[in-house]
């Protein structure tokens, strides 16, 4: 059994795997602690720990862990299963890297694209076979609003809700732009890459797949919890490639 742990800029996730099957797993706001991680794991006996870290951010969390397990972090070095054409694999987000390795796994014959709706949205395009073609990133629902209300003088600050009306006032307008943009934009991208790749597989997963998923063309697969696969793919790939 491994666990995995997936540490995004909001939220946080922690699951359990034999092989690729998921048998539980857990949400927190923020990092969690060692603490926390110990009663999710309840004295499950764990093989490995696999850890991914938006900008680095869990690395006291990382020290920690390493004192009673056996972890692997996913960083530029780490060896997946598939090749990228992005030109500076440094840069390339831990999160988006396992999830693209984690859509190569589920769809290895098949072009696949990944959007990830988080904070940011971001795409990654991986050809079928294996080679990460790249992708793009741009804001994501809340921080749109954020982002209004900070760059402007007289627009309030306005907390995201689901499938929005018409705005009738400045606040339900900012809602609405935001997220019918947010939509729009999703599926535009989508039409764009199936002009190439009229069978393109695409997989749904971040924090707001179940805000976004009715609402994104058809067929899409729903995974929210990809970026998980993804760090435990790279490590049963790392076990057998030592």
């Amino acid at each position: 059994m491994n666990l995995v742990l997936d540490i995004g800029n909001t939220r946080s996730k922690v699951g359990l795997f034999e092989g690729m099957e998921l048998k539980r797993a857990e949400s927190f706001l923020g990092i969690p602690s060692l603490s926390q991680i110990k009663v999710f794991l309840d004295d499950q006996p764990i093989s490995t720990v696999g850890l991914s870290s938006v900008g680095g951010s869990a690395q006291d969390l990382l020290l920690e862990l390493q004192k009673d397990f056996n972890v692997i972090e996913i960083t530029p070095s780490t060896r997946i299963p598939i090749e990228s054409a992005y030109t500076t694999p440094e840069t390339l987000g831990m999160d988006r890297k396992c999830g693209a390795v984690a859509g190569y796994t589920r769809f290895p014959n098949d072009d696949v694209l990944i959007v990830d709706a988080g904070t940011c949205i971001t795409y990654d395009l991986v050809q079928a076979g294996g080679l990460h073609q790249g992708g793009g990133i741009s804001p994501g629902y809340q921080m749109r609003l954020k982002a209004m209300h900070h760059f402007t003088e007289r627009l309030p600050e306005v907390t995201p809700s689901k499938s929005p009306e018409i705005g009738l006032d400045t606040p339900g307008s900012m809602r609405f732009g935001s997220f019918w943009g947010s939509i729009a934009e999703i599926n535009g991208i989508i039409r764009h890459f199936r002009k190439n790749s009229p069978n393109l597989k695409v997989i749904l997963t971040g924090g707001d797949t179940s805000s976004f998923e009715q609402h994104i063309e058809n067929p899409i697969f729903a995974a929210p919890n990809l970026v998980m696969e993804g760090i435990q793919a790279i490590l049963l790939y790392n076990e057998t490639h030592a």
